[in-house]
């Protein structure tokens, strides 16, 4: 019995041998897919944080982005009102000097050149000067001294001193307006001064 003994013996190792390499294959399989199933859980929830951090990211920029912007229209609009208030103080002062000025024989020094010039550059044609109401008297008395034929129209803009000749018939017009003196003035000051807003 002995043999068969040996015999069962050898048979019940090899079947342990065999059972114990299974389990052992079992057990490196199981572990692997648990490593893959765990690596894969945690890819997704990687995932799912970068996406959540991702779109918080975006969300901080934006409202950053706005409240830069909300401090630039607001500082754009300080400086406006700012500037719109530099701008009054100082024309105001300009256009009182202008309606002095109007009222002195200086003016009419003035009026009579420009007038005669304006008539020299407009060139022959159909020839209308505009004015203001209280500058007509002034251009009828030069028109009659000079013997100029033009047509005078009193000015629905404001021109605070100055005119506006126009010759119809060529399509030209020359503006001589203190008005228009007055706004070149106003763009020269805030870009020579930088109080021009970008």
């Amino acid at each position: 019995m002995s043999s068969i003994e040996e015999k069962f013996r050898k048979f019940s190792h090899m079947v342990m041998k065999e059972a114990d390499t299974r389990k052992r294959e079992i057990i490196s399989e199981a572990e692997k897919q648990h490593t893959q199933t765990v690596s894969e859980k945690e890819i997704v929830f990687l995932k799912n944080a970068y996406e959540k951090i991702h779109k918080a990211m975006i969300e901080i920029e934006k409202e950053h982005n706005e409240e830069i912007s909300k401090a630039i229209l607001s500082g754009k609009q300080a400086l406006f009102t700012h500037r719109e208030e530099i701008l009054k103080s100082v024309f105001a002062g300009v256009k009182n000097k202008l309606a002095e000025f109007r009222k002195s024989d200086g003016y009419k020094s003035f009026m009579i050149d420009t007038i005669l010039k304006g008539l020299e550059k407009a060139g022959q044609g159909d020839i209308q000067i505009y004015a203001d109401s209280e500058d007509i008297p002034l251009i009828e008395e030069i028109r009659a001294k000079a013997g100029a034929i033009f047509e005078l129209t009193e000015s629905e803009e404001i021109l605070l001193g100055g005119c506006l000749i126009r010759n119809k018939t060529r399509g030209f017009l020359l503006d001589c307006s203190f008005a228009k003196s007055l706004n070149d003035e106003k763009a020269a000051f805030l870009e020579n001064y930088g109080l021009s807003i970008d």
